[in-house]
């Protein structure tokens, strides 16, 4: 969109005579360029009024412009249609673009922009949607000529489903949040106390060196037990039971994101999901990311899932979580 300096070019050149005062009217410039002109004019014969101007140059970028002109210069409601395709519509000053919208598109891209303008250069507040096959990005905030500066980011995978969201900051950004990872959201948690303490079932003992923590969750009505893991990040939901979540006709989202870890036990598969209604003592929980193993059979609840509460108390003598909203 850097036409700069071909429009410096022009500019230095394009001063203009015209024939007479005829309908179309014929605007020559002095590098040779002529525009013809149909519509309202003034007494000098210079675009006055409602009207559109076609420039015959096929080297010249502009095809055509049209609606409010005054004195040779759109100065009100109108468009600019260059030959790229590109379309400027809106209320112009002075032969700039101030405010309004601006269209590309092709087969495997297309923008949008709405907002405040400098001529041809997104400049101030505005929305631009950028869209392709694969991936749908909107940026809402303030624009300093043509470049993202502040405001809010939400790029959108087609393929996976992957959301992200980040701030920019004097054209710096910051993830904020994204669908595929866990995160705190008060309105993620449904309940009306403050706090909820589960009761964790013990396995094992001291005498064997083998103690583990369990407790049962409810997802979308199907009950399962997962492992107390707090040296792991993943909420992780073993391939039995993900197969009878899905027998019983739990809804999810899958993310078609696929997911490689690394353990002890060796190296596992899975892929990342997003669940809702899952219950846990006196709370239900909405967007919750798991990750499904295709390898295991064994469902571990990690910081990932701990991670959607504001704090967490692992009291591990008596046995308990307790889960803070």
């Amino acid at each position: 969109m850097n036409k700069t300096k071909l429009i410096l070019i022009y500019l230095l050149s394009s001063y203009a005579s015209f024939s007479q005062c005829d309908e179309p009217l014929i605007i020559n410039y002095v590098n040779g360029m002529t525009a013809t002109y149909t519509g309202e004019k003034n007494d000098n014969c210079q675009p006055n009024g409602k009207g559109k101007k076609v420039y015959t140059d096929p080297n010249y970028f502009i095809d055509f412009e049209e609606g409010i002109w005054v004195d040779g210069e759109l100065d009100g409601e109108g468009m600019q249609v260059h030959k790229d395709g590109d379309i400027f519509s809106g209320i112009f000053k002075n032969g700039k673009l101030s405010s309004g919208s601006f269209l590309r598109s092709s087969e495997k891209n297309q923008i949008i922009y709405e907002g405040n303008f400098n001529g041809f250069n997104f400049q101030g507040n505005g929305i631009n949607i950028i869209e392709n096959n694969f991936m749908k990005t909107v940026q809402e905030g303030e624009f300093i000529s043509n470049r993202f500066a502040n405001g809010i980011e939400t790029e959108t995978s087609k393929t996976s489903g992957v959301v992200i969201i980040s701030k920019y900051d004097n054209g710096i950004s910051t993830v904020i949040k994204r669908n595929d990872i866990n995160s705190y959201n008060i309105d993620d948690i449904v309940g009306d106390v403050d706090y909820t303490e589960i009761d964790l079932i013990q396995k094992g003992s001291n005498f064997d060196n083998k103690i583990s923590y369990s407790l049962e969750l409810e997802v979308g009505g199907v009950k399962g037990e997962w492992v107390l893991d707090t040296g792991a990040m993943s909420f992780t939901i073993g391939k039995t039971l993900f197969n009878r979540l899905e027998n019983q006709g739990v809804e999810f989202i899958d993310l078609k994101k696929q997911v490689v870890s690394k353990g002890i036990g060796g190296t596992a598969n899975g892929k990342k999901v997003i669940l809702n209604n899952i219950k846990i003592g006196s709370y239900t929980l909405n967007n919750v990311v798991a990750t499904v193993s295709l390898d295991h059979n064994y469902s571990l609840l990690g910081t990932g899932f701990l991670l959607k509460f504001s704090n967490v108390i692992w009291g591990m003598r008596e046995n308990k979580l307790v889960l803070f909203k």
